[in-house]
C-alpha cells in the first residue's frame, strides 16, 4: 500500500510539472537567420534580421530588435490565425532522439513550413513541415545544419510562456517572461526601499 502511495505522488508531481501540448510534429529543421553570427555558413544574414516577426503584429519588431537566436518560426497558416495561442511558447525539438534544454520560443511564420504534406518523410525545399531557427540553434542542434540545410526534427510547443509578445493588446510589454520578472521585482524593491 506505502509503495501505491507513494507511486501515486510521484505521477502526480510529475503531471503538475508538465504543461500542456499545444502542438506536435516531425519534420524539417532549417535556418533563416542569426542576430549572433550575421555571417555563416557562407550566408549574411544582416537583411534578413531587420525583418519584423510574425508575433509583434501591432509594434513591428524585427529579428535584430528582438536579439535572441532563440526565436523559432512555425507553419505560417496555422500560427496566422492564431497568434496568442502560439506566440512566445516553449518549443521542445528533438533530435536523433535527444532532446534538446534550449529555450526557444515561437515568434515568428515559416512559408516552407505551411506546406507540403505533413506525413512526407522526404525533404522538399518547396514545402516541408517542419521549424525554422537561427543559424546558431540549428547548428548546435547538428554540427552537420551548414552542410546539410536542413535537419531531422520532431518537436512540441507547449504552454509555457518563455517571450510575451504584443499579439492581442497593442502598447503591452514585450521581451522574455524571466527578464521582465525580474526587472519588475528589481522595481518593486527600490520603490519600497523609498517608503
Amino acid at each position: 500500500m506505502k509503495t501505491q502511495v507513494l507511486a501515486s505522488i510521484g505521477l502526480f508531481a510529475a503531471s503538475a510539472f508538465s504543461q500542456a501540448v499545444l502542438d506536435s510534429g516531425t519534420g524539417f529543421g532549417t535556418y533563416y537567420y542569426d542576430v549572433e553570427q550575421v555571417e555563416a555558413c557562407g550566408t549574411s544574414f544582416a537583411n534578413q534580421n531587420l525583418g519584423f516577426v510574425e508575433c509583434n503584429f501591432f509594434t513591428g519588431l524585427s529579428l535584430d530588435q528582438i536579439n535572441s537566436n532563440n526565436l523559432v518560426a512555425m507553419n505560417h497558416t496555422q500560427i496566422a490565425g492564431n497568434l496568442a495561442d502560439y506566440c512566445g511558447k516553449r518549443v521542445i525539438v528533438t533530435v536523433n532522439g535527444v532532446q534538446s534544454d534550449l529555450p526557444l520560443f515561437i515568434g515568428d511564420g515559416c512559408q516552407r513550413c505551411g506546406t507540403g504534406s505533413k506525413t512526407n518523410t522526404v525533404w522538399n525545399p518547396n514545402g516541408a513541415p517542419g521549424l525554422d531557427f537561427s543559424y546558431s540553434v540549428l547548428s548546435e542542434l547538428n554540427s552537420n545544419a551548414c552542410f546539410a540545410g536542413h535537419i531531422d526534427i520532431a518537436w512540441e510547443i507547449v504552454d509555457e510562456t518563455l517571450y510575451d509578445f504584443d499579439t492581442n493588446a497593442p502598447g503591452q510589454p514585450t521581451g522574455p517572461v524571466n527578464q521582465r520578472r525580474s526587472v519588475d521585482k528589481k522595481s518593486e524593491r527600490a520603490t519600497r526601499r523609498r517608503r
